[in-house]
């Protein structure tokens, strides 16, 4: 797939927009898109773009990934160039794609739309990546991929395929708007739209900056792909020990849907890039950008550690029901947890206090490191509401959301000193949620347990 790169950061001051972020893509809010709402659709876009971010870890050249920026991703490369990269799907029983598909439903009009907004800079590269075959034969879609790039493999024939996508763009902006695409009468036929001076002229420029990528795995084998051909070799070229591969990847998708979804104050904005003297700097739009920004030190945080296994019950050990329980249930009912995945939470309340009745040794310390162990699962544990409600609108339920991070972020690696013995993620949840039981947090706003009726 090409150079590969990384996405959303935390946190962009004032300060570090005069250093960062220093091409004009970044200064101006993009257009806003529908796009797809499937699940299916974004989950393959956040798959996509781990690869990217995979090869960012091994690729000093390559600098972040931004996502949903003016495209699906922005590639940032260190000699200051980008890539605008659209990523497209198609199911199994869709035929190739043609040309006029590709303009129309596989990303060129939005493409060449987006780089014609960036002044056509010469700096700006394109890239359509899709899972779906190109059909074949003279005029066809493969003919078409291979007369893009700075070196094209065919030249024959340039002047009469620039003038049939010209046609077939500007037939799209009949039903699509379209800024930087002329709007000229409807006609019958294709070849009788009448194409604005200079417009064929313009899409031979755009050839020469887009890349057709028509070889990514299909949804159902892009997983096994990104594991097997790119994290593992990746792991292995860092040479990091003890990486848990499947969770390491489910964390970074995880990361990256995030990223996807990180917008919280969305709206129509122009796309448009200022003139090379605009010292115009908005910080919101920096921000904006930060909370999508994937960059070599945020991948290499998702990596999750299979080191020292640690069972939840020690051989032998009787899985006892640990006392109490009602405040956790009404807890997580409020904060609209499922059943099971309370249930799941009861188990694992249990499990810990099993494990810290076996341990225990009935001395003073005891009391110092429960109390140690107790602040640092809570400074966690408010860690994950704060984020939860940050990517939920105001006033929706984050509960179930805190619940997940929690499951996550409780690890025995996340945490400091705290506990002596050994314990693995399950018993430091279980140490979570008998403190929600004491009272120590919510997964919700404050209640008076009182008021609700036993569950």
């Amino acid at each position: 797939m090409g150079a590969a790169v990384g996405v959303a950061g935390e946190g962009f001051t004032d300060e570090e927009s005069d250093e960062g972020f220093v091409h004009r893509i970044f200064r101006e809010a993009p257009q806003e898109d529908s796009g797809s709402d499937t699940l299916g659709n974004y989950r393959y876009q956040a798959e996509v773009a781990a690869q990217m971010c995979i090869a960012l870890v091994t690729q000093d050249f390559v600098e972040s990934v931004v996502c949903e920026w003016h495209e699906d991703l922005v590639v940032s490369y260190a000699d200051g160039s980008v890539e605008l990269v659209s990523v497209k799907h198609r199911g199994k029983r869709r035929a190739p794609w043609n040309v006029a598909d590709l303009c129309k439903n596989g990303g060129l009009a939005h493409l060449f739309d987006r780089w014609r907004a960036c002044d056509g800079l010469s700096n700006v590269r394109l890239r359509l990546a899709t899972n779906a075959g190109l059909t074949s034969g003279k005029g066809g879609a493969a003919t078409l991929k291979a007369m893009c790039g700075a070196d094209p493999e065919i030249t024959t024939g340039l002047d009469a395929m620039a003038s049939t996508v010209a046609q077939h763009l500007l037939k799209v902006r009949w039903k699509q708007h379209y800024a930087t695409i002329p709007e000229v009468p409807e006609v019958a036929r294709l070849g009788d739209i009448a194409v604005p001076a200079g417009f064929t002229d313009t899409v031979k420029l755009f050839f020469a900056v887009l890349h057709i990528d028509d070889e990514l795995p299909s949804r159902q084998h892009i997983t096994d792909v990104n594991l097997q051909s790119l994290l593992i070799p990746a792991i292995a070229t860092l040479q990091r020990d003890h990486v848990d591969v499947e969770a390491t990847y489910r964390a970074l998708v995880e990361r990256i849907e995030k990223s996807n979804r990180d917008e919280r104050d969305r709206g129509q904005l122009a796309v448009y890039l200022a003139d090379p003297t605009r010292v115009f700097h908005s910080v919101q739009i920096q921000q904006r950008i930060a909370r999508r920004r994937l960059t070599r030190a945020i991948v290499l945080d998702t990596f999750v550690s299979s080191r020292a296994a640690v069972p939840t019950f020690a051989r032998g050990q009787l899985p006892i029901v640990a006392p109490g329980g009602g405040n956790l249930r009404k807890k997580m009912a409020r904060g609209r947890i499922p059943a099971d995945e309370a249930a799941h939470a009861e188990r694992l309340r249990s499990a810990w206090y099993v494990t810290w009745s076996a341990h225990r040794s009935g001395l003073a310390g005891d009391t110092t490191e429960l109390a140690n162990a107790s602040f640092e699962v809570l400074d966690t544990v408010f860690v994950c509401r704060e984020q939860a409600e940050g990517e939920l609108s105001d006033g929706a339920p984050y509960g179930l959301r805190m619940n997940q991070l929690m499951t996550r972020h409780l690890t025995p690696d996340a945490l400091g000193g705290g506990l002596t013995i050994p314990v693995n993620g399950q018993h430091l949840r279980g140490l979570a949620y008998q403190l929600c039981d004491d009272c120590d947090f919510y997964f919700s706003d404050w209640f008076d347990l009182s008021d609700e009726e036993a569950l």
